[in-house]
C-alpha cells in the first residue's frame, strides 16, 4: 500500500509552490530579461551614437573656425607686405630721395656773405640748415625760385639728397646753359 502523502504543512506548502514557481516562472522572466537586455543595449548605442555625433559635430567647427583664422592671418600679412609678393608689370617708381647732380648743385649762384655793420636781422643773417651764423666773405648760395640764402656747403649736401628749398619746399630748378650759336 501506500504511505499516505505528508500533510501540507507550511513546509511543504513552500517546496510545492516553489517548485511550480521555479518550472513556469523563469521561462517569462527569461523573455523579458532577453527583451531588457536588447532594449538596455539600443539605448546605449543610441546614446553612444549621439554623443559621437555632437563630437564630430564640435570638432568639424572647431576645424573650419581655425581654417578661417589662417585664411585671414595669411590675407593680412599679405597685405601688410609679405615675402609672396605677387610681381607688378608697372615701372618701379622712381626713387624717393633723389637729389641734385653735382653738376646742378654748381650750376645755383653761389656768392660771399657781405661784412655788415650795424645790426642785420638775425634769421635773414643765419643758415636754416645748420642754424650757424653768418660771417663775413662765407660762401652762401640763393635758391633760384624762392630766394632763400644758406651756407654753401649746408646746402649742397641738402640739395643732393632733396631738390628743394629747405625751408618752403620749393622745388629748385638749375637752369640749363644754353649755347650760343657763332654766325
Amino acid at each position: 500500500m501506500a504511505s499516505p502523502a505528508p500533510a501540507p504543512g507550511p513546509a511543504g506548502r513552500e517546496a510545492k509552490h516553489s517548485g511550480r514557481a521555479a518550472a513556469a516562472v523563469p521561462r517569462h522572466h527569461r523573455q523579458c530579461a532577453g527583451a531588457r537586455r536588447l532594449l538596455s543595449l539600443a539605448v546605449q548605442a543610441g546614446v553612444m551614437a549621439a554623443a559621437l555625433a555632437v563630437f564630430v559635430l564640435f570638432a568639424a567647427a572647431s576645424a573650419l573656425l581655425l581654417l578661417v583664422l589662417v585664411l585671414a592671418a595669411r590675407a593680412f600679412r599679405h597685405h601688410r607686405g609679405s615675402r609672396y609678393r605677387v610681381p607688378s608689370l608697372d615701372p618701379p617708381p622712381p626713387p624717393l630721395h633723389a637729389g641734385l647732380s653735382p653738376a646742378d648743385i654748381h650750376r645755383i649762384p653761389s656768392f660771399a656773405f657781405p661784412g655788415g655793420g650795424g645790426e642785420a636781422d638775425s634769421s635773414a643773417s643765419s643758415c636754416a640748415v645748420c642754424l650757424e651764423a653768418a660771417r663775413a666773405g662765407e660762401r652762401w648760395r640763393a635758391m633760384p625760385a624762392c630766394t632763400h640764402a644758406f651756407h654753401a656747403a649746408c646746402v649742397d649736401r641738402w640739395l643732393a639728397r632733396t631738390p628743394a628749398c629747405p625751408v618752403c619746399r620749393a622745388t629748385v630748378a638749375v637752369a640749363v646753359p644754353v649755347p650760343t650759336s657763332q654766325g
